[in-house]
């Protein structure tokens, strides 16, 4: 066991410390990946306009569908940097983990728009397209 592993074994399960290595990771993609960043900063200004002036269900829908395309753009990061962390020089297996890490993010943020579009649309015209569905 190396020097590092055998200070950690000793250490116990620490729910505040793995609070701080889970920030630590997301502050970590969010100043590393441009995507990262700008996602965020439009997923908090749709959650504070939902907050504000659409339902509960609204903020809530926004909020779950903003931390599936979060999850998949952290995800992507750190697939991205593994792969070329493992193998720094162009190969074609490389290749084919990134690309579908790129379509699963991508899956994750044509969903996260289509919400944010209809989410909009209904700020701007007063309409309640849910309830219109399901009526």
């Amino acid at each position: 066991m190396s020097e590092p592993d055998s200070r950690r074994a000793g250490m116990g399960y620490h729910p505040v410390r793995k609070i701080g290595i889970a920030l630590s990771g997301v502050t970590r993609a969010v100043l590393k990946d441009f995507s990262v960043r700008y996602k965020l900063v439009i997923s908090v200004m749709f959650l504070a306009l939902a907050g504000l002036f659409e339902t509960l269900f609204h903020f809530l829908f926004v909020l779950a569908v903003t931390g599936l395309m979060l999850v998949a753009e952290v995800l992507n990061t750190a697939i991205e940097s593994l792969c070329d962390y493992v193998q720094p020089n162009q190969d074609v297996r490389i290749k084919h983990i990134k690309d579908m890490a790129a379509g699963a993010t991508f899956i994750a943020i044509v969903i996260w728009y289509v919400v944010l579009a209809i989410v909009l649309y209904e700020l701007l015209t007063g309409t309640d397209l849910f309830s219109a569905l399901i009526r």
